[in-house]
């Protein structure tokens, strides 16, 4: 290991396993991390995964939905509400409370608004 060098522009990653098929798709997956992280200092633009889209749209809906009148603002509720189906699945596979999640996703989404979540 290299220390000490602040004038250095490379790198080196050791991988190392128990099986090459373990470090070929290791490799593969550092390469990708890599590549996500060049594109996005180059083009200096991301878009919010893990379901943050779903639930500004589902936040939208439910503003909309209170200049509605009828049986067209079930409609729009339950649009709304199936988008946050996305979020829900992400928490409930990760292990977390989902409806403790959604809740602090749309108090978040409420107050803040788009551009305080980033």
């Amino acid at each position: 290991m290299f220390t000490g060098c602040s004038a250095a522009k490379t790198v080196t990653i050791v991988l190392r396993g128990g099986a090459s098929q373990y470090i070929e798709e290791a490799g593969r997956s550092l390469n990708d991390a890599i590549m996500i992280v060049m594109r996005a200092i180059k083009t200096h633009a991301i878009v919010a995964g893990g379901g943050a889209i779903e639930m500004e749209l589902s936040r939208y809906l439910r503003e909309h939905m209170k200049t509605i009148k009828g049986k067209q603002q079930l409609v729009v509720q339950g649009y709304a509400k199936a988008l946050e189906t996305i979020p829900k699945t992400l928490a409930e596979n990760s292990g977390m409370d989902s409806t403790d999640v959604l809740n602090k996703l749309r108090q978040r989404h409420n107050s803040e608004g788009p551009s305080g979540l980033w």
